[in-house]
């Protein structure tokens, strides 16, 4: 029995990042993965992933699905800092630790001083001497894990700023600090980022992927249980479309909610899903523009070559998609190197799937 949708709230978010852990599902494998380097001492775990795939949403629930009794997980994001000259970050970490400290784990923290902008321009060291010491003693000795958001902002270097000086500074940070360990989050490849791997390079690394579908039907299901049931086939064809992607797997539930609501209905079938793509790419158009924008030259045209021809094929009803180059062939694109490359590059990123070595397939249809 299912309770009316009617005046119901829309429990799919989109845009901003899960802190509830009712509204978070999967990700036990990288949950597992934290947990296991951390009980081995890893001071720097390095998370990455492609755009909106949820990064910010899986650091603050670590704290919720890593139970590590002798650590303490503090969320930080990043973001806005990457030009601001190093004493300035650290005044700005400092202040947003001890905020963090009182806000979700209710520790005294008033008796703690942070050296001054103009100290820590003097002197870099006061931060782990003087900030970090007290810090230590008001978590009881406990070990401190920053959760570091928007950490790839840092890999644009400017002169005097904390993008060319912050990663060596951290770097010695966590080597003279025991109890410091660091999870940064990027959302680049890895390899596009030599100066964090060059001071990294020992570090565990893993890759922040699609949902796998049992996670993905959770994620479709749960929050509207007894409220709105998905025909199965309604199930396979959000799959279909969003290949387990959180952020589009939201998008299109979303407006399927919305669209539930308006006509006071408790069901939904595969026709619903396909009535809704369009409204689904128009509230998704700032998330696929990020998605586009933020590719290389080489992997954007072949990544709209593998768009159309997956759009010709579906209107032909042809199960082999037409090789990409191919299409770019028509065009009269002349088949470069980087070009050739592109393809290999956006399999690896997760953009799409190489079926065969002539067949490619949108990893994302939105």
């Amino acid at each position: 029995m299912t309770a009316s949708i009617t005046g119901q709230d829309n429990p799919y978010i989109i845009g901003v990042p899960i802190d509830e852990p009712e509204f978070f599902f999967g990700r036990e494998d990288l949950f597992r993965f934290i947990k296991d380097n951390l009980k081995q001492n890893a001071k720097v775990i390095l998370l990455h992933g492609q755009r909106r795939i949820g990064k910010s949403s899986v650091l603050l629930q670590v704290h919720n699905f890593v139970q590590l009794e002798e650590f303490l997980f503090v969320f930080l994001s990043l973001e806005g800092k990457s030009r601001k000259p190093v004493s300035d970050v650290l005044y700005e970490i400092a202040s947003e630790i001890l905020e963090y400290l009182e806000d979700e784990f209710e520790l005294q923290v008033d008796g703690v001083r942070i050296p001054s902008k103009k100290d820590l321009q003097k002197e870099q060291g006061l931060f782990s001497e003087v900030f970090l010491g007290q810090i230590f003693e008001v978590i009881d000795g406990k070990n401190l894990v920053l959760l570091l958001d928007e950490f790839d902002v840092f890999g644009e270097h400017s002169q005097d700023t904390a993008s060319t000086h912050l990663f060596p500074y951290l770097k010695s940070l966590i080597d003279q600090q025991k109890k410091l360990f660091i999870i940064p989050v990027v959302g680049r490849r890895l390899d596009d980022m030599p100066n964090l791997l060059g001071l990294f390079h020992e570090a565990p690394n893993l890759r922040i992927g699609l949902l796998q579908k049992p996670n993905a039907e959770r994620l479709i299901t749960k929050p509207v249980q007894g409220v709105l049931e998905y025909q199965s086939d309604a199930i396979q064809a959000i799959m279909e479309l969003s290949a387990g992607h959180p952020y589009f797997t939201q998008i299109i539930c979303f407006v399927l909610f919305s669209k539930a609501r308006e006509e006071e209905r408790s069901l939904i079938t595969r026709e619903d899903v396909e009535n809704v793509v369009d409204k689904a790419i128009e509230i998704g158009e700032v998330g696929l523009a990020w998605f586009y924008d933020g590719l290389p030259i080489p992997e954007r045209v072949v990544f709209s070559a593998v768009a159309e021809a997956q759009q010709v094929a579906t209107g032909k009803a042809e199960l082999v998609v037409e090789d990409p180059l191919t299409v770019l062939r028509k065009y009269g694109v002349i088949q470069t190197k980087s070009l050739v490359q592109a393809g290999g590059r956006l399999a690896g990123w997760g953009f799409v799937d190489l079926l065969e070595v002539s067949d490619a397939k949108l990893r994302s249809q939105l």
